[in-house]
């Protein structure tokens, strides 16, 4: 019984991880045909320190410089990618009429891609159980 248990949960969890992680995946794919490509420069780089139950959490803030050199504009935006350092050129799409809406690719692009693999491994694992235990 327990194995039932354990087989749907791991079934539900990778299928509802996947299927956030494809959506998510095309939305980004559908703003890189609406948005603008850039080069953008980390200009500051914060790094918070935050406990939550009896564990330290980082995150780390960036502010990013994008476009012309007569209309330069900047956005702060949450990094996941530890090799982004201040002074780093990162690709940065924007919105030509709301340019505060940034979107860092590769960011984003890891974060729901990772999430997107992780749904599939799990449904590769529970089908995995299914055909080898027959249940």
């Amino acid at each position: 019984m327990k194995s039932k248990t354990f087989l749907i949960l791991l079934l539900l969890t990778g299928s509802i991880l996947f299927a956030i992680g494809a959506y998510n995946l095309y939305l980004l794919y559908d703003k890189s045909g609406k948005m603008e490509h850039t080069t953008g420069f980390v200009t500051h780089l914060r790094t918070e320190k935050t406990y939550r139950h009896r564990k330290i959490y980082y995150k780390r803030t960036a502010l990013i410089q994008y476009g012309e050199d007569l209309h330069k504009d900047h956005v702060s935006r949450q990094l996941y990618n530890p090799f982004i350092f201040q002074g780093s050129e990162i690709a940065l799409w924007y919105s030509p009429d709301h340019t505060e809406e940034a979107v860092i690719p590769s960011e984003e692009g890891f974060k729901w891609g990772g999430i997107w693999i992780l749904g599939g491994l799990c449904l590769f694992a529970g089908i995995t159980i299914i055909k080898t235990k027959k249940i």
